[in-house]
C-alpha cells in the first residue's frame, strides 16, 4: 500500500474547518481534498490532525484486464492459445507415461480423488457455515431493530451495542475452531480440507464487510430526523454472499444479461486447470518422493529437487492466479451478472512488492484496506505504521493457517516470507524499467520454488513418519525431526 501522511499539529483556537491538498492515497490513486479535523483536548487547546477522508469502493462495469487483453488483441490470444496447447500436450504427454511405464492410464483421476476425498464433509460443513451466516443476518435485524427504539444517549444502548459486538467476535472465534476441528478430526486431504478453509475466511470476511457497513448507517441515524431509516434486506445480503466482491453494498452495477458461452468456457478452464495441477504434480512433484523413507536423501539431492522444480512452480503459481481470480470469480460474476470484474489488475509488470500486493488480488486488496488499514489509521489517529503493520500480520497469519489445515500440518514457511522479505521489500521503491521487472520474475519463481519444495518435502515426511501426537511435534518440522536428510 502507498504512503499516507498523517501529519499532527499542535494549533491555537480554530474555528473553521478548511480543506487541504494531498497527493497520495492508500489506493494509490490521487486524492483532491481531505479535511482537517478539529479535535479538542483536556487543556481548552485544540488539536488539528489532518486525517484522509478515504475514497470509497467505486464499482462499475468493466471486464477482467485478460477479458479485455484476450478478446481485443490477437496475440495475446495467441499466448492463451499456447498455455492451451502446452496443456493439451501435457496431457498426451502424461497418457503415454502410463501406458509405456505401467500398461496403464490413468488420466490424473487418482490423483484429484485423492485430493477431493470425503467431499461429502466439506459439502456439508459449508451448508452448515451458510446456515450460520443466515443466521448472523437476522441477529443484526434484531439488533437493529431494537437500537432504533432506545434513546441514542441510554446507557442501556451502550450495554446493547457490547452484547452484541462480543457475541459477533465469539462468533468469529468458533468460526475458526469449528473448521480446524472438523479438517482435523476427519483427516480431510489437501482440496476438501482447502474447501472449507477457504470459505470459511470468505464468508466470515463477507459477515465482517455486511457488520461493518451497515452497522455504521444505524449508529449514525437519529430519531426524528430526515434522515431515511437504514434497513436490511435479505435477498441482497443473499446476493453479496455469492457475488465475486468483498466489499458490501446494497446495489451492484449489473450487466444485461448471461452470456453463457463465456459461463461454458470458464467452467471448462477451471476443470482444465484442476487436471493441470494433478499433472504437474504427478510428473514433477511425486517421482521426487518414491524412495522417501526407504533411504536418506541427501542436501544436494533436496537442492537439486529445487531447482529441477522452478518452471513446474512457476505455472502452478500462474495456474492458481488464473483459477481463483479470473476463472472462478469471472464465472460466478457472468452467473449473476456482477458488472464490476475488476479482480486483478496488471500485477505481471510489476518491479516491486509494494505494486505487486496491490494489483494481484485486488478483491481482497480491498476488503483489507477498507476495513483493516482504514480503520486502524482513524483509531490510531493517523498512525500508518501500526495499519500497515497490521495488514501484513493480518494476512500472514489468515495464509498461514489456511495452509496449515489445509496440508495437515504447522511450518509458518510461508509466514517467515510475508515477516521478512516481504515486509522489507514492499518498502523498496523503484523504477519501471525492464530489467527490475525481469528480476522481480526471478525473485517471484525462487520464492515459489523454495514454497513448493519445503511444503512436498514436509508433506510426503508427514505421510511416511506419523505424529505422536506432541507439542514438539507439531512445533518442529518432520522432515527436520525424522532424520531422513543427510
Amino acid at each position: 500500500m502507498d504512503n499516507v501522511i498523517g501529519d499532527r499539529s499542535h494549533l491555537g483556537l480554530v474555528e473553521d474547518i478548511y480543506k487541504m491538498k494531498c497527493e497520495t492515497v492508500i489506493n494509490g490513486e490521487a486524492s483532491k481534498d481531505h479535511e482537517e479535523k478539529i479535535i479538542k483536548n483536556g487543556n481548552s487547546h485544540r488539536k488539528a490532525v489532518h486525517l484522509f477522508e478515504f475514497p470509497e469502493k467505486k464499482f462499475e462495469i468493466r471486464n477482467s484486464l485478460l477479458t479485455d487483453m484476450i478478446e481485443s488483441n490477437p496475440h495475446i490470444k495467441t499466448i492463451y492459445n499456447i498455455f492451451v496447447a502446452l496443456l493439451i500436450a501435457l496431457f498426451i504427454n502424461t497418457i503415454a507415461h502410463d501406458y509405456l511405464r505401467t500398461n496403464e492410464i490413468k488420466f490424473g483421476f487418482h490423483i484429484i480423488s485423492k485430493a477431493f476425498g470425503k467431499l461429502y464433509i466439506s459439502l456439508i460443513t459449508w451448508l452448515g457455515y451458510m446456515t450460520s451466516t443466515f443466521g448472523i443476518f437476522f441477529l443484526f435485524q434484531f439488533w437493529a431493530k431494537i437500537r432504533l427504539n432506545l434513546s441514542p444517549k441510554s446507557k442501556v444502548i451502550r450495554l446493547w451495542d457490547k452484547f452484541w459486538l462480543i457475541c459477533l467476535a465469539c462468533y468469529y472465534i468458533t468460526s475458526f475452531r469449528v473448521a480446524s476441528k472438523i479438517v482435523s478430526s476427519y483427516k480431510l486431504p489437501p482440496a476438501s480440507a482447502a474447501i472449507i478453509a477457504i470459505e470459511q475466511v470468505r464468508l466470515l470476511m463477507k459477515v465482517h464487510s455486511f457488520v461493518r457497513t451497515k452497522a455504521e448507517a444505524f449508529v449514525k441515524y437519529k430519531l426524528h430526523s430526515e434522515q431515511v431509516v437504514p434497513k436490511v434486506e435479505f435477498m441482497k445480503f443473499l446476493y453479496f454472499l455469492f457475488a465475486p466482491t468483498l466489499i458490501y453494498k446494497d446495489e451492484y452495477p449489473r450487466t444485461n444479461k448471461i452470456r453463457w458461452d463465456f459461463v461454458f468456457y470458464r467452467a471448462l478452464d477451471i476443470v482444465g486447470i484442476i487436471f493441470l495441477y494433478s499433472f504437474v504434480f504427478y510428473r514433477f512433484v511425486f517421482p521426487f518422493f518414491d524412495e522417501f523413507g526407504q533411504r536418506k536423501y541427501t542436501r544436494a539431492e533436496i537442492l537439486a529437487f529445487m531447482f529441477d522444480i522452478t518452471f513446474p512452480s512457476v505455472l502452478l503459481d500462474l495456474a492458481t492466479f488464473y483459477l481463483m481470480l479470473h476463472a472462478v470469480q469471472n464465472l460466478f460474476a457472468e452467473l449473476l451478472r456482477f458488472g464490476d470484474r475488476m479482480f486483478y489488475k496488471d500485477w505481471w509488470r510489476s518491479t516491486t512488492y509494494q505494486q505487486y500486493y496491490k494489483t494481484w488480488n485486488v478483491i481482497v486488496y480491498d476488503w483489507l484496506r477498507s476495513y483493516i488499514f482504514k480503520d486502524l489509521y482513524y483509531l490510531t489517529n493517523g498512525n500508518t505504521t501500526v495499519a500497515k503493520l497490521t495488514v501484513f500480520v493480518v494476512s500472514a497469519i489468515v495464509h498461514e493457517w489456511i495452509l496449515t489445515y489445509m496440508l495437515g500440518f504447522f511450518l509458518p514457511f510461508l509466514a517467515l516470507q510475508f515477516g521478512t522479505m516481504g515486509l522489507l521489500l514492499y518498502f523498496v521503491n523503484v523504477p519501471q524499467v525492464t530489467f527490475l521487472n525481469i528480476l522481480f520474475w526471478y525473485g517471484n519463481a525462487l520464492g515459489h520454488t523454495m514454497n513448493l519444495a519445503i511444503y512436498a518435502l514436509e508433506f510426503n515426511a508427514r505421510l511416511v513418519y506419523p505424529s505422536d501426537g506432541s507439542w514438539r511435534d507439531y512445533l518442529v518440522p518432520k522432515f527436520v525431526s525424522c532424520d531422513c536428510i543427510v
